[in-house]
């Protein structure tokens, strides 16, 4: 029997990091196939949204906090202050910088979920070079993005990076970021990423 409900669908990204956090912890869940706009459990209508018991929450990050906190399993955030919080500056920056230029800016627009025009799918994709670079400079001098384990950020940042091999020019800005690609395929090799991959070629094959 599932522990927790997950309402989303898996091409979700956000829904997708849940999911992971979830298998990373060894928490038994039940995917609530779930559109945007149609969540009786978050008033603003978005996914994902999470069901424990009698307890609802929505915000993925605070859906994985609570995960984390709540249930066993290895730790999501590094437990001393300095590696917690660089592991919250990384989500943030997923969260903020890499939805707002990579996601937003040119998956989203090139799958025809939201309209874009070529001039401003261009802006993405160089300010997804520049968070980009910054993320694959990072990665030169550490394992992974908080440090020398995988932490929540990296669960984050994986739903998004893993799209970029659909799009020809993010295939090529992730083909040109050595380090991003070395730690694409420590995740992609992770059991939590084979089994939450949303059936997109991806970089989890």
């Amino acid at each position: 029997m599932a522990t927790i409900e997950i309402h989303g669908v898996p091409p979700s990204p956000f829904t997708r990091a849940v999911r992971l956090a979830a298998r990373e912890k060894g928490v038994e869940y039940e995917l609530v196939p779930t559109m945007p706009g149609n969540v009786p459990i978050n008033p603003l209508g978005k996914i994902p949204a999470m069901r424990h018991a009698d307890f609802t929450l929505y915000e993925s990050p605070a859906i994985v906090r609570y995960i984390d906190r709540t249930f066993e399993g290895p730790p999501l955030w590094p437990k001393q202050p300095k590696g917690a919080a660089l592991c919250d500056q990384w989500v943030s920056v997923v969260c903020d910088s890499v939805v707002q230029s990579a996601l937003a800016g040119v998956i989203a627009p090139r799958f025809g979920i939201i309209p874009g025009t070529e001039e401003s799918i261009a802006d993405g994709l160089k300010r997804t070079a520049r968070v980009v670079g910054i993320i694959d400079r990072h990665l030169a001098g550490h394992h992974f993005l908080a440090g020398e384990a995988m932490t929540a950020a990296d669960l984050f940042l994986v739903p998004i990076f893993f799209y970029f091999p659909e799009i020809e020019e993010l295939k090529a800005l992730g083909g040109a970021s050595p380090n991003c690609l070395r730690w694409a395929r420590e995740m992609g090799a992770r059991p939590s990423v084979k089994a939450t991959d949303p059936q997109f070629r991806g970089l989890n094959g």
